[in-house]
């Protein structure tokens, strides 16, 4: 790929006069009538029952679509979800995309874009990449004639969302026809193959609840995304891994999504990450496994109207799930929540959100409990008794971003920057009451650092409370297959987090990050336990070999005292990962 073919000009939809805008969905022409939250899904029931059924649905599912396929391979708008899972490398926590689409926001180039609630569907971030396309196309100041350094950035995403940008209308030299069709098939979307060794068994990171034991991992995986129309669309990531020991294969995720005008109906296995952090949330983040939930949502952005048109773009989800069956507590318990979030200002991303767990074997719970439990109409102050449905967990956060481009006219430290915060308290009293203590995560987010272009730096820190994630009833905490469903380091923990990466080409990054964390047990019945202290330090490499395939290279090196929680007990984890992708 030359240089040449990555200009700005090579990259513009045809003029203004000759692009066809996006038709607004119903609320985006300010209809009121946007999804709700809540309402009594007889979510447990339904999981159990899509569980108990998911081998006869499976075979039918693929008998249909393998039919189907025979027809050939045509596009259609996607509206199947960008998954937190990194394929090909270029990122750390989640796929590039989000890292890409989050410099591409905060350069100025799309305004007022949602960007802490994950995942988002396809077509939601190719408006944003539309929106960035057409910022570059009027820039009749030069304002973004010196951005350069985001060229290849947004070449590759015009590239990644060409049938999407041809469903609006949106013609580029990618994809000159400017038009979708009905069904869209990718039996294979990317295909990995990758291989770890591990000096001890050790899990990882925001990694989907993913273990090395000790001696040589490796595993294959691959994805595959179809939609039918504007309105039906399915995913599936299964995985085979295998050690020295054992062989397994599972469905890492694998859902259906129906979308009517502005609303996604969800059905399966997914990652879920609300809000702004990079290691972890408050509520949700991928450091667990993915839950198998029913989510409900705003398909894209909407505004109201009024005097409330100046909250901005608002977005709405709400899902209820089921946690796994080996608990100690209450074996399928579920766990669900709901987020609101918006963008007041092109510089200001608003969220709120709150987390519950609820049911489960062994409890007194009814289907007609659940409003209530959703929206804490009832209480879970001062109850003990395990039968009364009002002894739910409950955790609940704010979070707001604040996006600066171009700060380099006030400060030399970098181009573009972002500080963002959330608060999250646990045991809310009384609905809306929070407790004196929050935890919480702050960080900033660098780009353009030192005055280089292609240079990124970011810093975190976490500090969670000696009750977060934990309960009197809930003593396994707020984790699903011992994996924390928020952040990491746990009840009573801390984390600073460091990271800086540099494009040494357009197709090669290089990464290091370091970390210093305190580690609480996940388990009520742990709590006494010390912390473990840890001490890591990573170094990785990825690179694009040609335009479909790419390798990734990791090293993780981590000092543990007082591992497994027993006090005076020291560690050395070392960690060897490399990772090849295929993209169809």
């Amino acid at each position: 790929m030359s240089s040449d073919t990555r200009r700005w000009v090579t990259v513009q939809p045809l003029p203004l006069n000759s692009v066809k805008e996006p038709t607004p969905s119903p609320s985006q022409e300010g209809n009121t009538k946007s999804p709700l939250l809540g309402g009594d899904l007889g979510v447990g029931k339904l999981l159990r029952r899509w569980k108990a059924r998911s081998k006869t649905a499976t075979c039918l599912l693929f008998t249909i679509y393998f039919s189907l396929s025979v027809t050939g391979i045509i596009y259609a708008g996607d509206r199947t979800n960008i998954p937190l899972k990194n394929w090909g490398g270029f990122a750390i926590n989640r796929s590039w995309i989000y890292d890409a689409l989050e410099k591409i926001v905060l350069a100025g180039l799309a305004d007022q874009a949602l960007l802490n609630t994950k995942p988002m569907s396809r077509m939601e971030a190719a408006r944003i990449v539309a929106q960035a396309v057409r910022r570059i196309e009027q820039d009749q100041s030069n304002d973004y004639s010196d951005r350069g350094h985001i060229e290849d950035l947004l070449y590759k995403l015009i590239k990644e969302f060409s049938n999407e940008l041809a469903e609006m209308g949106v013609r580029t030299p990618l994809n000159k026809e400017g038009q979708s069709r009905f069904l869209g098939l990718k039996p294979v979307d990317h295909i990995q193959f990758g291989s770890a060794f591990a000096n001890n068994s050790q899990k990882t990171v925001t990694n989907l609840g993913k273990r090395f034991n000790e001696g040589i991992n490796s595993d294959v995986t691959f994805d595959g995304r179809n939609q039918l129309g504007d309105f039906l669309s399915l995913y599936y990531q299964p995985e085979l891994s295998f050690d020295e020991d054992i062989t397994e294969g599972r469905l890492v995720i694998g859902y259906a999504k129906l979308t009517l005008w502005n609303t996604e109906l969800e059905v399966g296995r997914d990652s879920i990450w609300w809000g702004p952090g990079y290691r972890g949330s408050m509520l949700f983040s991928n450091n667990a496994p993915p839950l198998d939930q029913v989510r409900l949502s705003s398909a894209e952005p909407f505004r109201l109207p009024w005097v409330f048109e100046h909250l901005g773009p608002i977005k709405l989800t709400t899902f209820v799930g089921q946690l796994d069956d080996d608990r100690e507590d209450f074996p399928d318990a579920l766990v669900g929540g709901y987020r609101i979030s918006l963008a007041p200002s092109r510089f200001l991303e608003i969220g709120h959100g709150r987390a519950y767990q609820f049911g489960g074997k062994g409890r007194g719970y009814s289907i007609k409990d659940f409003p209530g439990t959703v929206f804490q109409f009832t209480t879970s102050e001062g109850v003990d008794d395990p039968d009364d449905p009002r002894a739910v967990n409950n955790v609940m956060s704010l979070d707001a971003t604040v996006r600066i481009p171009d700060v380099n006219r006030y400060i030399f430290i970098a181009r573009d920057m972002s500080l963002y915060g959330e608060m999250g308290w646990d045991d809310t009293r009384k609905g809306w009451i929070y407790p004196k203590e929050p935890g919480g995560l702050v960080g900033t987010y660098l780009t353009g650092f030192l005055g280089d272009p292609k240079l990124d730096f970011r810093v975190e820190y976490t500090k969670t409370t000696s009750i977060m994630f934990t309960h009197g009833q809930y003593t396994d905490g707020f984790t699903h297959k011992d994996f924390v469903l928020s952040h990491f380091v746990g009840t009573d923990g801390n984390e600073i987090y460091a990271r800086i990466s540099r494009w040494i080409t357009d197709d090669i990054l290089l990464g290091l990050q370091a970390s210093k964390a305190d580690v609480g047990p996940p388990k009520s019945g742990l709590l006494h336990l010390p912390r473990e202290k840890r001490y890591s330090l990573g170094l990785d490499f990825s690179s694009r070999i040609t335009d479909r395939s790419s390798i990734f290279l990791e090293y993780d090196f981590s000092r543990i005292h007082n591992n497994n929680f027993i006090s005076g007990e020291k560690e050395n984890d070392h960690l060897f990962r490399v990772e090849f992708t295929y993209s169809f």
